[in-house]
């Protein structure tokens, strides 16, 4: 006869000093309709070295081997391997051992006596998915962690002095930039024990105003002066939000101070000056603007996903792997990828800014980097059903390019065409020779953009319809400055109610 067979297979070691048992089991095991590979071990010691050098799903061991007591043996097992089920079985009945080894982690007990195919194989199955879950768990747990370790390396590299606090507004965790200005110990702040941290003028009122957010659930925002190390004050801007449970309840507070101390310093002689010359007035007004639009981005945009890692880690640990489980794991994944795009985008602008930015050019095919933008909106394109065309001129080969940033230009010029194109819309991608250089163009068939919007798009942070964009609107700006380094030309055409396309052009390599 031939011994049933599954997709399923089962790797087992069967550990009994009594050939006959061993029979029994596998007679058991046929019965069972489990597809299986057995190994056979006699004693405690070919147990051990057969569980070194193979991997196995499952030990079925008896409780009473010759060279050394079952317990005893199952605790090495389980040093050996300690993610892997154990099922015990054995030929005297005992409900204490029972008990004594399902404590110590035994996936099952069985008694030979009454070991049926059926009850071999639900024990064979229990083992089985105790060991898929244990090992979910544990992934679940390493992503969390991994996930908190991340969340706090962000926390300790952005410039302001950050805490948490519980629903009072307790405060249980700060940063390394508020250990590093204060010169405090954690367990002299801990609580509200950072009151004796603040000017003796203000400490009061800051207390009246959090009790008062925490009450009424609403974000909290001040400013006062706090001690520094070498005993000074120094001016802070406070802001804080609260951490909403799934339910909406508050389970907590993340808080930022931000140092302002240099600008209220400034204030009057830069008034001054800026009355003197008007010029450095327009230049000092812009760049504050900026300053400030940049501080509300991070303050909303990246505080939201925050928000979202802080609840889903404080609601997983105590589930196990079940749909309610696995929705926090997205929520904490979906929120650290939209930290990580943020980040990305301000690190291009803030390189941008301070002259650091480079590109690596070499010639390079372009073709293929056009597919490549191309097949990545493919799925986008079937979902929205907009068709998604290519256009390459065939004199079109190589330009001198940095590839990667190229078809970050490309992305994101696509990704803009597809948020504003209508279900059943068109967007094209086209290359086209211009003696010396290559045109790319992207066009949509979208709503267009106004005339008078038209000249800023291309502008840091600008968005024209807040009501209807998303994100820190800073995507075409870097497009201009990835551009603009490779000493290429960009620029827009829109018809309201047509669509628009946005050009731009790379030097080509084969000149």
């Amino acid at each position: 006869m031939t011994p049933p067979t599954g997709t399923d297979r089962l790797r087992i070691l069967l550990v009994d000093d009594d050939e006959t048992d061993r029979l029994a089991v596998r007679r058991c095991l046929y019965r069972s309709r489990l597809s299986a590979a057995v190994d056979e071990a006699g004693t405690a010691a070919e147990t051990l070295k057969l569980l070194r050098g193979t991997a196995y799903d499952c030990v079925l061991l008896d409780y009473y081997l010759p060279d050394m007591p079952g317990l005893l043996l199952f605790k090495s097992l389980r040093c050996e391997a300690p993610d892997m089920p154990v099922v015990i079985f054995t030929g005297r009945g005992d409900e204490d051992i029972a008990v004594e080894l399902m404590k110590a982690g035994a996936a099952d007990y069985l008694p030979k006596a009454s070991m049926t195919p059926e009850r071999l194989a639900a024990a064979l199955r229990h083992a089985r998915e105790l060991a898929r879950v244990g090992v979910a768990r544990q992934q679940a747990e390493d992503e969390l962690r991994a996930q908190e370790s991340r969340f706090r390396t962000l926390a300790n590299a952005i410039p302001q002095l950050a805490w948490m606090a519980d629903a009072s507004g307790a405060r249980h965790w700060f940063n390394q930039r508020w250990f590093e200005y204060t010169g405090a110990a954690f367990d002299e702040v801990k609580g509200w024990s950072w009151r004796r941290l603040h000017h003796p003028d203000h400490v009061d009122r800051v207390t009246e105003r959090i009790h008062r957010s925490c009450a009424t659930g609403e974000p909290w925002e001040d400013v006062f002066p706090l001690r520094g190390k070498d005993g000074t004050y120094r001016w802070f801007l406070a802001r804080a939000l609260p951490v909403h449970e799934p339910g909406g309840t508050i389970a907590g507070w993340i808080g930022t101070y931000t140092d302002i101390t240099d600008q209220k310093n400034a204030t009057a002689e830069r008034e001054r000056l800026l009355a003197l010359e008007q010029e450095a007035r327009g230049k000092a007004e812009r760049a504050t603007k900026a300053r400030d639009e940049l501080l509300a981005i991070v303050a909303h945009d990246l505080r939201n996903p925050l928000q979202v890692i802080m609840s889903a880690a404080a609601k997983i640990a105590p589930l196990l792997l079940d749909a309610k489980g696995r929705k926090y794991v997205e929520f904490i994944q979906r929120s650290a990828r939209e930290m990580d795009r943020l980040v990305r985008d301000l690190m291009d602008v803030s390189s941008m800014e301070s002259g650091s930015f480079a590109v690596q050019r070499k010639p390079i095919e372009l073709r293929p980097v056009l597919e490549e933008a191309r097949q990545r909106f493919e799925m986008s394109a079937r979902a929205q059903e907009i068709t998604l065309d290519c256009e390459i001129d065939p004199a079109v080969r190589s330009v001198n390019a940095d590839r990667g940033r190229l078809l970050q230009v490309i992305s994101n010029l696509l990704g803009n065409a597809f948020k504003f194109t209508p279900e059943g819309g068109r967007v094209t991608l086209r290359a086209q020779r211009r003696g010396h250089d290559v045109e790319i163009v992207v066009e949509d068939t979208g709503r267009g953009i106004p005339p008078t919007n038209l000249p800023r798009i291309f502008d840091r942070f600008w968005r024209g319809d807040r009501a209807s964009r998303t994100g820190a609107g800073l995507g075409l700006a870097i497009c201009k400055g990835i551009v603009e380094a490779h000493n290429g030309q960009i620029w827009a055409e829109s018809t309201v109610g047509v669509g628009t396309a946005v050009h731009f052009t790379i030097a080509a390599a084969d000149t």
